[in-house]
């Protein structure tokens, strides 16, 4: 081989599974010859461009920093009057249990502009029913059925609804679930 480098014998073992491909590739670059000369013109890096900045009437900047603050100003009343994607927090959670371990818990929201208290029911523990067959949940007094809030079916797991209810709740002593048609058993109710 040539004196520009070690012999490749020196380099690499005899042994070498990779020694044809590494051997072949050694005399291509062998083949290829030394890099250029670095061309004079690269030798030394470029002048940097000289910039230039240009200078805006004084009224150019109040005005862009009128519009700037005035687009601010509008972002934060958008914000603060429009609607926001956070749920609202429920005023009260209701617990209920029965007699055969079912519980659920009625997240009751605050009071709407027409007087309904929307809810979402969570109910764990009772049974499917056959298509075509509820539950209700109702509102009591003196221990009887009073006022629906809504019908549901519930699924494996925990099975979350939401309902609502238009009334005075103040008027009521309890929430009670039974099948819907009937008026007993309460499946499941919140303490008396």
């Amino acid at each position: 081989m040539s004196g520009l480098g070690p012999d490749f014998d020196e380099l690499v073992d005899p042994g070498d599974p990779d020694r044809d491909r590494l051997e072949s590739a050694h005399d291509l670059l062998l083949a290829a010859g030394p890099l250029p000369e670095l061309p004079p013109r690269l030798q030394e890096p470029p002048a940097e461009p000289k910039a230039r900045i240009i200078p805006l009437p004084r009224r150019r900047y109040t005005a862009i920093a009128a519009v700037a603050i005035a687009a601010m100003i509008l972002f934060g009343v958008g914000y603060a009057i429009g609607g926001r994607d956070t749920p609202e927090k429920p005023v009260a959670t209701i617990a209920m249990n029965g007699p055969s371990g079912a519980t659920a818990s009625i997240a009751l929201m605050p009071l709407d502009e027409a007087g309904n208290w929307p809810m979402t029911i969570s109910v764990k523990g009772l049974r499917e029913l056959p298509p075509g067959q509820t539950y209700g949940l109702w509102l009591t007094r003196n221990d009887k059925l009073a006022d629906p809030c809504g019908t549901f079916v519930v699924g494996p797991g925990t099975t979350e609804v939401p309902l609502n209810a238009p009334y005075r709740l103040k008027e009521y002593d309890g929430w009670v679930i039974v099948r819907t048609g009937t008026t007993k058993p309460f499946l499941l109710r919140t303490a008396i």
